[in-house]
């Protein structure tokens, strides 16, 4: 029971001292990138709490609710928000109205959903099959929103990282946001990759170490990234006189 309890323990605290430095460093340089970042890593923080809690004390209908919509749903859009503010701010208007709709509609379908209360019964994060698409409109919704959010905000990732390096490419200089983009993306596709061997092998330790060291990668990526904007302005040619 200690190590189920240590392991996510250890996830939320560090997300949420992650969120608090990008946090602090958004009150000393207002950039909207940092601060969609510091909310991704709030958000992380959140999700991995209920999993504290459940590990804990068991799930409760509520709880897996509460999961479901922070780290099922929510935080890989609002990631995705952050790369699009670094790489392509004049978009991230739309985007993060993009987002706060489908994250609503999201909402509601987790809260509608007809959860399977068996599988809930448990000390480790609850098998995928505790929400099923032949359940109801309401487990649809859900279910739609977080494969939306997902394969899309994945795909802003890792398309940042592309344009990124073409960007640097093409200015011939330091691939400070390639390296950013890349260990944000690979970040998240280490907490990913985390999640999916832990359903397919069971092994309920590697899911949380996979949080953790998703986590620092990202925000390695983060701290990064904060410097890019003001190299690649750099490598701006000069205006001809």
């Amino acid at each position: 029971m200690e190590n189920v309890i240590f392991y996510p323990l250890v996830a939320t605290v560090i997300s949420a001292i992650f969120a608090a430095t990008l946090w602090r460093q958004y009150r000393r340089k207002p950039r909207a990138y940092l601060l969609a970042w510091s909310i991704a890593l709030a958000v992380y923080a959140v999700a991995a709490l209920t999993e504290v809690i459940g590990a804990a004390g068991g799930w409760s209908p509520m709880l897996y609710r509460i999961y479901y919509f922070f780290g099922g749903i929510t935080v890989v859009g609002v990631l995705a928000l952050g790369t699009i503010y670094l790489l392509a701010p004049r978009f991230g208007r739309a985007a993060l109205g993009l987002l706060v709709l489908l994250a609503a509609i999201g909402l509601v379908g987790i809260l509608g959903a007809n959860l399977q209360t068996g599988l809930l019964e448990t000390h480790q994060v609850p098998s995928a099959d505790a929400i099923r698409l032949e359940h109801g409109a309401f487990n649809v919704i859900a279910i739609l929103m977080a494969a939306v959010l997902n394969s899309v905000g994945s795909v802003i990732l890792i398309g940042g990282a592309l344009w990124s390096a073409y960007g640097a490419w093409r200015r011939g200089g330091a691939p400070s946001r390639l390296v950013a983009n890349i260990l944000i993306a690979a970040g998240a596709f280490v907490v990913a990759g985390a999640s999916t061997l832990f359903r397919v092998f069971h092994v309920y330790e590697l899911f949380y170490i996979g949080q953790a060291i998703g986590v620092l990668v990202m925000f390695g990526g983060f701290l990064a990234a904060q410097r890019a904007p003001r190299r690649a302005a750099n490598l701006e040619p000069a205006p001809s006189r």
